[in-house]
């Protein structure tokens, strides 16, 4: 008795013709036209079907940390799911992990980038640098997740990766653009919270959102905010000023009219005193009560 002719279960490849015989005319022409060209490749001896397989396993493994799986590396080559997992793992007792490719699927799978595997991913830089300014100025991050619209530990763990997805990106913009001027602690933050969490990311050395307004570039990933010159510390801003109400007694104004022109900055006292030292050069002896 003879058993029926098993069926091949595509027709795109060799595979049909070497291990099912396949007679259609165009599956027998490819076969035909690949044994001439290996015959000819063979006879000048640039023959080479088959390549290592450990360049394309890192591949694959460096697009699996950045959250590529092997079905979206199959789906952009066009190969099957199988035959890039099989890089990666042992697909069976008879199918072990593969150690060699041929030239044209290791071209497929090297030519992916993790962009194309992955457009609903970008570049966090924006996103911490967003959350990190509102912690400058005492948002913690708890209380941020719900104007972003996830879990605590998500609003965490979106500072600290280097690519988010392109929904989170935009509602930390839209977080940031919402509370980069208001007071935390109009919000429910207690006072000692906000404090804790500004002394925090004041030594972490981040900046806050006027800083980011002064300068820009908060998107840019080539952009380092350490390389910008620290602004003046307490006592260089307190002689900057000083300076400044001295001036302006000198031209002839009024404590009250350089308070005007400081907008408010200091308190009118302080600019009394200033006037006073100048006027008399005498300096009032901090130790002493006024």
């Amino acid at each position: 008795m003879t058993s029926p002719a098993r069926q091949a279960p595509h027709h795109r490849n060799l595979t049909c013709v070497k291990e099912y015989r396949c007679k259609r005319p165009e599956c027998l022409e490819r076969n035909r036209t690949y044994q001439n060209l290996r015959y000819r490749k063979q006879g000048y001896g640039t023959w080479q079907p088959l390549v290592d397989a450990t360049p394309i396993r890192e591949h694959l493994t460096m697009l699996k940390t950045h959250g590529v799986s092997c079905a979206q590396v199959a789906e952009i080559t066009g190969l099957y799911t199988a035959t890039v997992t099989g890089f990666l793992y042992d697909l069976g007792p008879k199918r072990p992990r593969k150690k060699r490719a041929t030239p044209e699927i290791a071209a497929k799978i090297l030519a992916v980038t993790v962009d194309q595997g992955s457009p609903h991913l970008v570049d966090s830089t924006g996103t911490r640098r967003r959350l990190q300014a509102l912690a400058c100025i005492g948002w913690p991050m708890k209380t941020l997740a719900p104007y972003i619209g996830v879990h605590s530990a998500t609003a965490n763990r979106l500072a600290l990766q280097d690519r988010v997805s392109r929904s989170s990106a935009t509602a930390v913009a839209g977080c940031y653009a919402r509370l980069r001027d208001q007071n935390p602690e109009d919000h429910g933050v207690v006072a000692g919270v906000a404090r804790r969490v500004r002394n925090a990311a004041a030594l972490e050395g981040w900046r806050d959102p006027q800083w980011w307004e002064d300068y820009g570039r908060i998107d840019d990933p080539g952009f380092d905010p350490a390389t910008v010159p620290s602004e003046p510390g307490f006592l260089e801003r307190a002689r900057i000023r000083r300076e400044e109400i001295i001036h302006f007694a000198w031209h002839g104004d009024t404590p009250e009219q350089i308070l005007d022109r400081l907008n408010g900055e200091v308190s009118i006292a302080t600019v009394r005193q200033i006037v006073h030292e100048w006027r008399t050069g005498q300096k009032r002896q901090r130790t002493v009560a006024a």
